[in-house]
C-alpha cells in the first residue's frame, strides 16, 4: 500500500489538472481495489454493524462465496481498510471492523451511494 504521502506528491506533480482542479491519481490508486466486485458491499455492511463476524458478512452479502469474502477480507486488511480480531476462545472467534482509514473511507462512499439511489 502507498502512503498517503505517496499520493499528495502525485497529486502535486500531476499533469491532468489545472490549478484549481484535482488530480484523479489518489483515486484511480483507490479504485484498484475498490473496483473489485465485493468490496464496497463489504466495507459499508461491516462499517452498518460495527464489527461481524465471517459467518455473518456472509449471509449478509446474498451471492458472495466463502473463497471470494475471504479474499476480499484479506485485500482489504492489507490496504488497512478492515481490522480482524482474533480471540482466544473454542471454538475460535474472529471478527472484522472498520479501521480508523476504513470509516473515513466509508463516509466517502455515502455520498456516492446516495447520488446513485437518487439516479
Amino acid at each position: 500500500m502507498e502512503s498517503n504521502n505517496t499520493y499528495k506528491s502525485e497529486s502535486k506533480d500531476c499533469k491532468m489538472r489545472s490549478a484549481t482542479g484535482y488530480c484523479p491519481r489518489p483515486l484511480e490508486i483507490a479504485s484498484a481495489f475498490l473496483s473489485k466486485k465485493w468490496s464496497i458491499s463489504l466495507i459499508i455492511t461491516i462499517g452498518n454493524f460495527g464489527k461481524l463476524r465471517f459467518n455473518n458478512i456472509e449471509r449478509r452479502l446474498e451471492g458472495i462465496t466463502a473463497k471470494t469474502l475471504t479474499d476480499r477480507l484479506k485485500e482489504l486488511e492489507k490496504e488497512q481498510i478492515l481490522m480482524r480480531k482474533v480471540y482466544s476462545e473454542i471454538p475460535p472467534r474472529v471478527e472484522y471492523s472498520l479501521t480508523k482509514r476504513g470509516r473515513r473511507l466509508m463516509k466517502a462512499l455515502i455520498p456516492l451511494i446516495q447520488w446513485a439511489e437518487n439516479e
